[in-house]
């Protein structure tokens, strides 16, 4: 008979009393690993639908812009005004189910806003992995992705940039700056950097548009309040020495230029190849 270890009692026992083992640390650390990995599995498969709305959004909110419209909740026919649904608003699902024509008037829908929705949901995923879960500061990159896909819509199509969507861009951008800055990063410093960045590179420009305004156009002055606002942010919060602030400057002046020109390539390359203009100049004015 074998005398319980725990209690001492003389109850028999159908196997000897052995403590509980601890897992091993190998083990332990195979299954952090494995719920690590699904993670952002799980992330990307909930923020998928958020971003395809957010592209929605983003098409929404530069059709009105062009067409000096009140702002909606819902989705529009670029043909005839009607109202889309809620649902329809992720025009890249009604583009492919349909195959472009819209559902109520079968006039052919251009490709530019399913890829225009795209490109924000493919965006805002990225951000949202990059980022921890539950951390604010993604708020800013949101922001400028949302206000930035939806200026490149307006300056493609349109050769314009609205001030209904570039101040607003502005101050939305300060005010969520100003209370990460100061509740988030406890560094007010940070908001400084970046008014004074976008501040300074305006002048740098309106400077030129002064002396050449057809070389210089003021959209390209107001465009660098927005851009040059969140990069002073991303230099000033998040690197203390000067020299990585300037250098991620430089490097965002260099990304913006190869941009373009690869932008010039493209287009040039097919305005050889298309006989009627449907591809206007991108070197000249509106």
């Amino acid at each position: 008979m074998v005398r319980c270890a725990a209690t001492g009692c003389n109850r028999p026992l159908l196997r000897p009393f052995a403590p509980k083992r601890s897992e091993s640390p190998r083990r332990l650390c195979s299954q952090g690993r494995r719920e690590r990995s699904l993670m952002p599995t799980l992330r990307a498969i909930l923020a998928i639908p958020v971003a395809l709305l957010a592209g929605g959004f983003v098409t929404m909110l530069a059709d009105r812009m062009l067409s000096d419209t009140p702002l909606g909740l819902c989705s529009r026919c670029p043909a005839f005004g009607a109202s889309l649904s809620f649902v329809e608003m992720p025009r890249v699902l009604s583009w492919f189910r349909l195959g472009g024509p819209c559902r109520d008037c079968g006039v052919s829908v251009t490709i530019g806003d399913p890829i225009a929705e795209a490109v924000t949901a493919v965006l805002f995923v990225w951000l949202l992995l990059r980022h921890d879960q539950g951390d604010t500061l993604v708020v800013i990159p949101l922001i400028l992705v949302a206000a930035g896909v939806a200026l490149s819509v307006t300056e493609l199509t349109a050769y314009r940039l609205p001030d209904r969507l570039v101040y607003p861009t502005v101050w939305l951008s300060l005010v969520a700056m100003a209370v990460l800055s100061i509740f988030e990063l406890e560094r007010p410093e940070a908001l400084l950097g970046a008014v004074g960045s976008a501040v300074g590179s305006s002048l740098f420009l309106f400077v030129f548009h002064f002396l050449k305004p057809a070389a210089m156009g003021f959209g390209d002055v107001k465009l660098a309040l927005v851009f040059w606002l969140h990069t002073g942010w991303v230099g000033t919060a998040f690197f203390d020495d000067t020299r990585t602030a300037l250098r991620l400057i430089f490097g965002a002046l260099l990304a913006g230029m190869f941009v373009f020109l690869a932008f010039l390539l493209v287009v040039t390359t097919l305005r050889r190849f298309v006989s009627a203009d449907i591809l206007p100049d991108p070197l000249d004015g509106p």
